[in-house]
């Protein structure tokens, strides 16, 4: 070898080697990798899956199901995925025995064959309880529970006719519900509806009956009819219609294909009934009772309502009542309640100093504080004030006169009223006590608010 050809060769090792150091410590490829179906998308060093997996730090089993193989090459924007065995239980209705397995394969199709089960067209298979196709991939889960049922022939003999069924319901009924074959009450069979269907051939023999079922005066009776109508049939099992009974269905329609009639046996009433007539209440100002406490200045007296009411009974049950006619029998007489309007200033230890109040209402407490909204951060008030601890929120019919008021709530402490808010639908007195987001503490009781002095010069004697 010349020197010339030396040279080259020694350029193109030292080329590779720096090249395959760069790419060593600089360079990082694309991956996706896709762990039970969720994809995700990383950066590596890797050369291989098995090393790709090893730096991803992902826990990998024997009986999990890697492509490409642990030990294939990765080119660049590499794709991996990794489908992680799950435990697999087969239940088989045929012979009940349960197979296990521990595997990756998501077919039911599949699975089925690895526990050594043959799935024909007409076979059912449960997943969650529910019909699931086989050839369709399961989503994923911790575990899998499937059902497997293989189909069941059936030789249904009805009225002297043969059919063949074959069902993979899991009893008898669902079989023939599925074939279209509605049992009635009365009908006879070879074998019990909730028979377990196993895969072994069944062969049932249905007798319809022909009798019918009548209900009347609180018993059931049965008896054989050759009649077409309701009217027909009860003539002939002597069950009179009288006055205003009635027949379901109606005497002229034919017998039903469930062939069962009722009978329903009316009667009817004419009572008198007396209902209440409330008194109203009205109210008068009393300077001799404390404000917020009433007074009953005159008693009301409720009045009388006399109807005449015709009630109509089936089988000795009240249907409806009808009222015929009304008349008042004694008028009602109104209440005279008296509102107190006499202010008394009295005063209250508390862990802020001795408070003189003039007013004391019991409020159901909720709180707030500014990014407490759902749609958004709101710091300003209805005064203009900043939201934050001392700032209480009323309903806008009381804001209207306490806006301003001091006002003090044991638990909370002194504030003063600055918002409004909504209250709450069912009109109870009502105070949102409020915060900063910083000191945000959640109410939901009922509380004591105290009306600080001095006393305004308007007072609602009644509060809205």
């Amino acid at each position: 070898m010349n020197h010339l050809t030396k040279r080259w060769t020694l350029a193109a090792g030292l080329c590779v080697l720096i090249g395959s150091v760069l790419l060593f410590f600089g360079l990082q490829r694309p991956v996706t990798l896709v762990v039970d179906g969720q994809p995700y998308s990383l950066f590596s060093r890797a050369f291989s899956v098995r090393a790709v997996l090893a730096e991803s730090g992902l826990p990998i089993h024997e009986a999990d199901r890697i492509t490409p193989p642990l030990n294939a090459a990765l080119g660049w924007e590499a794709a991996v995925r990794v489908d992680h065995a799950r435990p697999v239980q087969i239940l088989d209705t045929a012979s009940g025995k349960t197979f296990s397995l521990t595997t990756a394969e998501r077919i039911p199709a599949n699975l089925l064959a690895q526990a050594g089960l043959r799935l024909f067209p007409a076979d059912r298979l449960e997943w969650n309880g529910a019909p699931f196709d086989p050839a369709s991939p399961l989503p994923d889960a911790p575990a899998y529970l499937l059902v497997y049922r293989p189909a069941t022939r059936v030789e249904v003999i009805l009225d002297g006719q043969r059919l063949q069924l074959i069902s993979a319901q899991p009893t008898l009924l669902g079989a023939l519900n599925e074939a279209g074959i509605l049992l009635r009450a009365a009908d006879q069979l070879s074998l019990p509806v909730d028979t377990p269907l196993t895969g072994k051939p069944l062969s049932l023999t249905i007798e319809p009956a022909r009798t019918v079922q009548i209900i009347a005066d609180g018993k059931t009776h049965l008896y054989p009819v050759n009649a077409e109508t309701v009217g027909e049939a009860l003539a002939q099992a002597d069950i009179p219609l009288q006055n205003q009974d009635y027949s379901i269905p109606a005497e002229d329609q034919p017998i039903p294909p469930d062939r069962i009639i009722r009978v329903v046996r009316v009667r009817e009433e004419v009572l008198l009934e007396q209902k209440p007539i409330p008194f109203k209440s009205t109210y008068q100002p009393d300077p001799n009772t404390e404000l917020d406490q009433r007074s009953v200045v005159r008693a009301g007296e409720l009045g009388v309502e006399v109807s005449r009411v015709r009630v109509r009974y089936e089988d000795g049950i009240e249907i409806s009542r009808q009222s015929e006619a009304s008349w008042v029998a004694k008028q009602p007489v109104d209440q005279v309640l008296g509102y107190g309007t006499q202010v008394v200033v009295r005063t209250l230890e508390t862990p802020e100093g001795t408070i003189e109040y003039w007013r004391k209402v019991t409020a159901f407490a909720t709180s707030y504080h500014p990014c407490g909204f759902k749609a958004g951060c709101s710091y300003t008030t209805a005064s203009g004030a900043t939201l934050q601890k001392g700032i209480v929120a009323v309903t806008r019919a009381w804001y209207s006169w306490m806006r301003g008021q001091r006002v003090y709530i044991p638990g909370y402490g002194s504030a003063v009223v600055a918002d409004t808010g909504g209250g709450y639908p069912d009109g109870r007195n009502w105070i949102d006590l409020g915060y900063s987001d910083a000191d945000y503490v959640p109410w939901a009781s009922y509380v004591e608010v105290y009306f600080l002095t001095p006393v305004p010069a308007n007072i609602p004697w009644i509060l809205p």
